[in-house]
């Protein structure tokens, strides 16, 4: 296929190069300018390809001759300009645009590359704890993981001559994805067995956009429409899960505790669903008296899973004002309010009876009567975490100092209300965040620019896992999973919360510019992050950090540049670690 591109393209660019002077033939005004490039290419490598061209085609018949060409066509109405460029079958791309009097302007491009992928080995996960073993299984051995990728776009504008300041616009991408990406599935209570498989990727991404824009002398107002589908035609893998056997005995006495496994039987996993969104956006941009101006937005948007009939409806609307009326202070509110609804699920969790043990015959939540451990019924309903109300408040005020020093200064506050996930032990849903931010920018030389910032914040109630650690309990043990205590028993115990947010956050960051050319310039840069939270309950959670960098910035011509940069990261962190043991 990509031969049969490469011949066409280069028929069609030097028919386009004899055919310009005809079209232009009579009218003396028109220019036109092609260019035309052929290379050839030697590609060689050894061992793994990815980490040296994750992005390049590097297979060893990749060697030929590759195409490039450019061109522009312009008289008083229209004004054409393409381009395009051929390496590989897998590594080619092509662009076009047009302008007719401002009046329709179009764009179309279309790229394809290809995206080298890691494939684990998976040997570090060879290990003995005692009786339990984990273990490892590649099923596509040396096999290269790849991802060939392709986009075309097109952008059209429509300036309407009969309706001055309306302008409509239509967009359309389309995204194809295709090749195999590493997959991996565990076995568990027959030991960890750990599988990887390669997975089938086919996915067709399709967006629409189209939009009107009127503009008067104060205020423009558009509104956009945008879908989105997206399609994974791949085959989802199977696997067949280990039997659930118990460490010593070998006996398979477990199978009523687990999802599914005997072995043979094999299920879907690694499933990507289907999915369709739309959009309705609406903006507003408005001059007002006293040098001030509004901008407003409302954006709807809904995404559909396709394959369960699940859907998450958002609503934001976001509106900003500034004025500069006072000489050198700008002042700027904003506010912005947003909502998601992510829809509940219920939970059917698969209850299979025990063929062996005890509990034979018996599902393990109603389990044989004569078994004297506790059970609940595993079936639930799933609460969104993502479903909240988020709204935020700020003003920033930015003031001139001197000629070349200028002061920023700004204040927000936040507030997340989220429906289900709760925060505390009280139960309280909601995160209040505060932040005051300070930034100092100079020009001490006409060279040198500088610039030192601070920031610190005030958070109650940050994210926070409630009672995910440590049991401050001691379990008696009985020697019988059919009569101790059971896992969840262990979990319903656990008293510590566990958070990586801080309630408290300061930083500073420094950056010196130095343009020692035009074409030469060396920046220096610090940030200092200082980050706790001490309203956990068994422990606080610290991090600090220092992050200097140089870059050093050099452009021998017009086209050409380097860039040279060191960064240093040194981060702490301090935290409550509770580890739990599982041997069989």
């Amino acid at each position: 296929m990509g031969k049969k591109i490469f011949a066409l393209l280069t028929v069609l660019v030097f028919l386009g190069a004899f055919t310009f002077p005809v079209w232009a033939e009579g009218d003396e005004d028109t220019e036109f300018d092609v260019e035309i490039g052929v290379g050839y290419h030697v590609t060689d490598h050894n061992d793994y390809p990815g980490k040296i061209g994750e992005y390049e085609v590097l297979d060893h018949d990749s060697t030929g001759p590759d195409f490039h060409f450019s061109g522009t066509a312009q008289n008083k109405d229209l004004y054409l300009d393409f381009s395009g460029r051929y390496h590989e079958d897998n590594d080619h791309e092509y662009g076009f645009s047009g302008d007719y009097q401002r009046i329709l302007m179009q764009r179309f491009s279309y790229n394809r590359f290809e995206h080298w992928l890691d494939h684990d080995p998976l040997e570090n996960l060879s290990a003995v704890c005692g009786n339990a073993t984990v273990s490892h299984e590649d099923l596509d051995v040396g096999k290269d993981y790849i991802i060939k990728r392709s986009e075309e776009k097109s952008d059209t504008v429509l300036n309407l001559p009969f309706l001055p300041g309306t302008q409509l616009n239509v967009n359309y991408r389309r995204q194809m994805r295709e090749g195999h990406r590493q997959s991996l599935a565990i076995s568990h209570c027959s030991g960890c067995h750990v599988t990887s498989r390669g997975r089938q990727v086919e996915e067709e991404t399709e967006d629409f956009k189209v939009g009107i824009t009127k503009k008067h002398d104060w205020l423009t107002v558009s509104y956009n429409y945008f879908h989105r589908e997206f399609d994974e035609r791949g085959e989802t893998p199977e696997n067949a899960y280990d039997d659930p056997t118990h460490p010593a005995s070998g006996i398979d006495m477990f199978d009523d505790r687990i999802q599914y496994g005997d072995g043979v039987t094999e299920y879907p996993f690694d499933q990507v669903p289907s999915t369709e969104k739309d959009s309705h956006i609406v903006k507003a941009r408005a001059i007002l008296p006293a040098d001030t101006t509004l901008f407003a937005s409302y954006i709807y948007s809904n995404v559909e899973n396709n394959d369960n009939d699940l859907e998450i409806d958002s609503d934001t609307i976001t509106a900003r004002i500034s004025n500069n009326f006072i000489p050198g202070l700008n002042l700027t509110g904003k506010f912005r309010y947003l909502t998601i609804d992510n829809d509940d699920v219920y939970v059917d969790v698969n209850e299979p009876l025990s063929t062996a043990g005890a509990n034979a015959g018996f599902p393990w939540h109603n389990h044989n009567p004569g078994l004297a451990y506790n059970s609940f019924d595993p079936d639930f309903t799933r609460k969104s975490a993502m479903s909240r109300d988020v709204m935020t408040l700020g003003l920033d005020a930015r003031y001139q100092l001197l000629k070349r020093t200028s002061l920023r200064l700004g204040y927000e506050w936040e507030e997340v209300d989220r429906d289900d996930y709760a925060v505390d032990e009280r139960g309280d849903t909601e995160t209040e965040t505060n932040t005051v931010k300070a930034v100092l920018s100079s020009r001490l030389h006409r060279k040198v620019k500088a610039k030192i910032g601070y920031k610190w914040q005030d958070i109650d109630d940050p994210f926070n896992n409630v009672n995910g650690a440590y049991e401050d309990v001691t379990f008696a043990g009985t020697g019988s999973p059919f009569t101790g205590t059971q896992y969840w028993e262990r979990q319903a115990e656990r008293t510590a919360d566990l958070s990586n947010q801080p309630t408290e956050v300061n930083e500073i960051t420094a950056d010196l510019t130095w343009s020692i050319q035009h074409n030469l310039s060396l920046t220096a840069n610090y940030r200092y992050t200082d980050k706790k939270n001490d309203e956990t309950d068994y422990s606080d959670w610290e991090q600090e950090s220092h992050v200097p960098s140089l870059s050093l910035w050099y452009a021998p011509i017009p086209k050409l540049s380097f860039n040279l940069s060191y960064i240093y990261d040194w981060t702490e962190t301090e935290t409550f670690t509770c580890i739990p043991v599982y041997n069989g």
